[in-house]
């Protein structure tokens, strides 16, 4: 297995400093790229310097243990200066063709046996590597917002990952104080479809329901602290149409399927603005908010069950995935054990025969037994 002691990492915003920040705290030695030295310079104050102070003014670090992670990162706007790298993370823009050629860059500068990773959310590994020689060295390692806060990370496996780039991939991870869950190559991997689908369905109701009802009633179905709507603006609405977008596009004409991206979330994203969380009254009424919670559980319950049919992932690291990283305080499959299969069968069922998703063949003709989780 590679020994990772230098990481790359290709984008500096938001994603890309946090996996940086992250790494360098638990001992790595970072080197990070823009595209030139203005942005070096200033996303290096910004992410680096500001963000560690504000924690240290906070007494949530020391100064010490900010000038030992500062220590460890620096930038640069070349690519040459990546390729003494062991491990390198894309974190730019999610454009495929940005993606494909990042890695035909550093393919070309790079050893033969530096591991490359994208931190791509909806673009499938195979497709954002198409370019690498050796593909046996790259994997998808998938961080959640925000990455140095956010514990659950994805470790993806295409085709042709080796296993010993999976299980150095997996061992940063593990160093960086993660919790991992394998995931097979699949468009969103394994969380995202689920909670992209869960907003999906949310966004649709708006226009007869007010964002405030359908945001209350995210919480009540899923037992929710922050509603599904307000993580849809803390995540950007930019970021959510183009992954429900994606999604779609990769998936509708599968045995899976997929939504179709809402009319309502379009809207939204071509104005610009985001969930109005105060636009009136919350409905109480249990009856209009049941046709709602049904079509929201039916949905998150028919597409878990394929990505488990599918062996994307486990039910037990989808059920783990989900509580980490979205906080949900119970994942798809206890909540289906908790409702009953027969009453979980005809939620899925409303949800396939309304057009959301193919049926699962587990549900397909019969109640089946309780998940093992």
């Amino acid at each position: 297995m590679k020994e990772i002691k230098t990481v790359g990492i290709i984008g500096f915003g938001v994603m890309g400093a946090a996996i940086g920040i992250n790494a360098a705290a638990s001992g790595f030695n970072v080197i990070f790229k823009e595209l030139n030295e203005t942005l070096v310079s200033s996303m290096y104050d910004k992410w680096v310097i500001q963000s560690l102070k504000n924690r240290v003014e906070k007494n949530k670090l020391t100064q010490q243990a900010m000038d030992q992670i500062t220590q460890k990162i620096m930038g640069t706007h070349r690519y040459e200066d990546l390729k003494d790298c062991d491990l390198i993370i894309e974190a730019a823009v999610e454009n495929l063709e940005l993606k494909t050629t990042i890695f035909e860059t550093l393919s070309k500068i790079c050893a033969d046996d530096a591991i490359f990773v994208s931190n791509t959310s909806t673009f499938p590994i195979e497709s954002v590597m198409k370019k690498v020689p050796h593909p046996d060295r790259t994997a998808g390692l998938h961080y959640f917002f925000p990455a140095n806060v956010n514990r659950l990370v994805e470790v993806v496996r295409q085709k042709k990952t080796s296993d010993d780039t999976f299980d150095a991939v997996r061992d940063f991870a593990v160093k960086n104080k993660k919790i991992v869950i394998p995931v097979k190559d699949f468009p969103g991997f394994a969380i995202n479809p689920v909670f992209i689908a869960s907003f999906m369905v949310l966004n649709s109701f708006y226009g007869n329901y007010n964002v405030a009802t359908l945001d209350s009633i995210s919480k009540e179905a899923l037992g929710l602290k922050y509603g599904i709507m307000w993580v849809q603006n803390s995540s950007g609405i930019g970021t959510s149409f183009h992954a429900a977008t994606s999604l779609y596009n990769y998936l509708n004409g599968t045995d899976v399927g997929f939504l179709k991206v809402p009319e309502q979330l379009k809207t939204c994203f071509d104005n610009g603005t985001p969930w109005n969380l105060n636009d009136g009254q919350v409905i109480e009424d249990k009856t209009i908010r049941q046709v709602v919670i049904d079509r929201l559980l039916g949905a998150i319950f028919a597409i878990a069950t394929h990505l488990v049919e599918k062996t994307i992932v486990s039910a037990t690291d989808l059920e783990k995935g989900i509580r980490t990283s979205l906080a949900w305080p119970e994942g798809p499959f206890a909540i289906m054990n908790k409702l009953g299969m027969e009453q979980t069968r005809k939620l899925i069922v409303l949800a396939c025969y309304s057009g959301l998703f193919k049926m699962p063949e587990k549900f397909a003709t019969d109640i089946p037994e309780p998940w093992g989780v």
